[in-house]
């Protein structure tokens, strides 16, 4: 099933809300192409995050697709069932061709990435699993790609399945990230998997630290838990030592998106998992 022909996404945008958000990307999307795709995918993974402080923030229940909405017509973002999704229904309502595909990673179908055929040619499109895949790649083509310090490639595998690949440093092993199959999935497939990352502690890492990360200008910009990167080529940590190296590197990095940190650091408290203790020193240093 594509996206167009799906009961639950076929009609979460009107065709003026998608160009509405290519309007405020900055991309015209004048024409369902390939140059028009590249440009979204790199826009939209600059200015929208992929996220789980909402998540955090609704601890234990799955939002409505209306919530989800509203999150994206605030420029909030959201972890791979968002970003996707959302993505997936703007290029539909643009005139492409999309599906929704399924990725294993630690857990079977836990995750969720796009096929878009465009110009005869079916492409993956990731912009949902906090990593710098700033370009759609052709299934098919396993050219070695870098952006924001990481080079990642996408190998096809006996099984017919591809391999999402990963390798930090020059010389070091390829890693699988996940692995995705280019049978089209309807939006519902997904629903217990979903359920299980909003509600499930353990089945992912979203319920138990923080992640916010975008790529402006195809640099890196990301919190991970307690640690701050930022980089195009050579990526530069610093920790955040206490709430106030936190709040200041919100200020800097992601002030143009009204994020419910309080609440999600409020929910992981409760949780047992305090992302700072009381006594923390608010220096904050490299790492």
């Amino acid at each position: 099933m594509h996206v167009a022909d799906d009961p639950e996404l076929a009609d979460w945008l009107s065709p003026n809300e998608a160009r509405a958000f290519c309007d405020r990307l900055g991309v015209r999307c004048e024409r369902a192409d390939l140059p028009t795709l590249r440009a979204l995918v790199r826009a939209y993974l600059g200015r929208v995050p992929f996220q789980n402080v909402s998540m955090l923030a609704r601890y234990g229940r799955v939002p409505t697709m209306d919530e989800l909405l509203a999150d994206m017509r605030r420029g909030r973002g959201g972890p791979c069932n968002v970003m996707n999704p959302f993505l997936a229904t703007v290029l539909s309502r643009l005139g492409y061709r999309v599906a929704l595909l399924s990725g294993s990673m630690a857990q079977p179908d836990c995750h969720i990435a796009l096929s878009v055929e465009v110009e005869d040619r079916l492409f993956w499109v990731d912009v949902g699993n906090g990593h710098p895949y700033l370009e759609p790649v052709a299934f098919g083509d396993e050219a070695v790609r870098r952006w924001a310090g990481l080079a990642f490639r996408l190998v096809r595998r006996e099984d017919g399945a591809y391999a999402v690949e990963h390798r930090s440093q020059a010389g070091a092993s390829w890693r699988a990230s996940y692995v995705v199959r280019t049978e089209p999935r309807p939006f519902r497939f997904f629903a217990s998997m979903i359920e299980q990352h909003h509600t499930r502690t353990g089945y992912g890492p979203f319920m138990t630290g923080l992640r916010i990360i975008r790529f402006p200008d195809g640099a890196r910009t990301a919190i991970r838990d307690d640690v701050l990167s930022t980089g195009r080529t050579t990526i530069h940590k610093q920790r955040l030592d206490d709430r106030e190296a936190l709040t200041r590197a919100m200020a800097m990095h992601f002030a143009d998106i009204d994020l419910p940190l309080d609440d999600a650091l409020r929910m992981l408290a409760r949780a047992g998992r305090p992302m700072f203790l009381a006594s923390s020193p608010s220096a904050g240093g490299e790492v």
